[in-house]
């Protein structure tokens, strides 16, 4: 599971019921020119270093993730996406998707079947407190299949409040577009 310390950003979210949906937008800047200049340099260098998959991991603008709840909440984040197979702490994770919108974090992850069983997560989280607002998390006994077709990451599970394992669950679905 992977929780991380997103960048100030402004609070374009709504934590009401009536409006669960996290959102964010990239701040503009007025001096590109240096930025530009360091940004196509380690750009250049990253792709040197990572050859020329460039399918592999996507963050455009159109890339988005949508978690529904049986009990009426929705969720909708932009996310980042790696869809080819990688390695990290001698684990293999098959493909993942995140998010660092405000009010709320995302974070999809499948692991290979090698890596704690293949298990899958997906996780929502506050981003000030990182407290764990819903989880799917098959590693400790929750239902949850992820398939990733293409571009496209969907599933189904049983969500659990506040990653509270032994509580009740509620249903849910994932799609990520990347």
């Amino acid at each position: 599971m992977a929780a991380g310390c997103g960048g100030d950003s402004d609070d374009n979210g709504s934590g009401s019921a009536g409006d669960d949906t996290a959102t964010t937008t990239a701040a503009e800047s007025t001096d590109t020119t240096a930025a530009d200049d360091s940004a196509d340099d380690a750009g250049a260098a990253a792709e040197d270093d990572a050859g020329s998959d460039d399918a592999s991991s996507t963050a455009g603008a159109n890339a988005s993730a949508r978690v529904v709840l049986a009990n009426g909440e929705t969720f909708d984040f932009s996310v980042l996406c790696v869809l080819e197979s990688q390695e990290a702490a001698g684990s293999t994770i098959l493909f993942t998707a995140t998010s660092y919108d405000r009010p709320y974090h995302f974070d999809l992850t499948q692991f290979g079947d090698d890596s704690f069983g293949g298990s899958a997560t997906v996780s929502i989280y506050d981003a000030e407190t990182f407290d764990t607002l819903w989880e799917a998390n098959s590693m400790v006994g929750a239902t949850l299949e992820l398939v990733k077709d293409g571009s496209t990451i969907t599933g189904s599970g049983t969500f659990l409040p506040a990653g509270e394992f032994g509580a009740e669950g509620v249903e849910g679905t994932v799609e990520v577009n990347c």
